[in-house]
């Protein structure tokens, strides 16, 4: 029997994650956690053997404090941390087995890598990032569009710089060498993410769409199964691709 404290239970996600593993027989929800009751962290009487946490930044760090404390592996699913936030994060990777993704979709990851293999593949190309989520979210850029943009940096010798400002003028003298993002905020949009790659004369234009949070929940099904397992350190959806 897997125990879990889940952080950020009352939010889209959290309760999403709390119905679907109703029906895993091998997964007990331990603790609920959410800001109304963060103070329970000072109260837990029997260690979890994992944490999942889908709240915010500042409550991801309740959960990661505690988890470093008594050397527990956690899942990190929550978005909009700041670069020293991030830096912290990775710090704490040295004392346990942290999972940190953007976007737990095994989908969303895949395409994250096909959006890489296509930049190699094309020159002087316009890169252009659109995300769709519901009017609630928070962040702007999302995570994942941020994660997408990152990979094919990554594989791309880091040459791109982000342009977020939706009203900067755009240098049309540029060599090739930004990323833009677009975000839309309406309605109960689970998540669509578009990379349009333009040249003079063609479009190629990739999408993916979530229709549902369970799939974000059966890979969080996985990361948690996956950490357990793991020693000290940094792991993302690419190392269960």
């Amino acid at each position: 029997m897997i125990n879990i404290l889940l952080n950020g239970s009352k939010g889209k996600m959290g309760k999403a994650f709390t119905e679907y593993i109703k029906n895993i027989p091998d997964f007990n929800l331990e603790y609920s956690i959410d800001k109304e009751n963060s103070n329970l962290f000072n109260s837990i009487f029997k260690k979890p053997d994992v944490i999942i946490d889908f709240s915010t930044p500042a409550s991801t760090f309740n959960g990661l404090n505690y988890a470093v404390e008594n050397l527990i592996p956690i899942v990190i699913a929550t978005t909009g941390f700041s670069k020293e936030e991030e830096n912290i994060i990775k710090e704490y990777s040295e004392a346990i087995p942290i999972f940190k993704s953007s976007n737990l979709s095994y989908g969303i990851n895949v395409f994250s890598n096909i959006a890489a293999i296509l930049t190699k593949k094309l020159d002087k190309v316009d890169i252009e990032i659109i995300e769709k989520h519901h009017r609630n979210k928070l962040d702007s850029p999302s995570g994942t569009a941020v994660m997408i943009a990152d990979n094919i940096n990554k594989n791309c010798q880091n040459k791109y710089k982000y342009i977020f400002e939706k009203n900067k003028v755009v240098d049309k003298t540029k060599d090739y060498n930004e990323i833009g993002f677009s975000s839309i905020r309406g309605g109960n949009i689970v998540g669509e993410h578009t990379v349009m790659f333009i040249k003079q004369d063609e479009i190629i234009e990739i999408t993916h769409k979530a229709y549902s949070r369970n799939i974000y929940i059966e890979g969080a099904i996985k990361a948690i199964r996956f950490i357990i397992n793991q020693k000290n350190g940094l792991f993302s959806m690419n190392d269960l691709i």
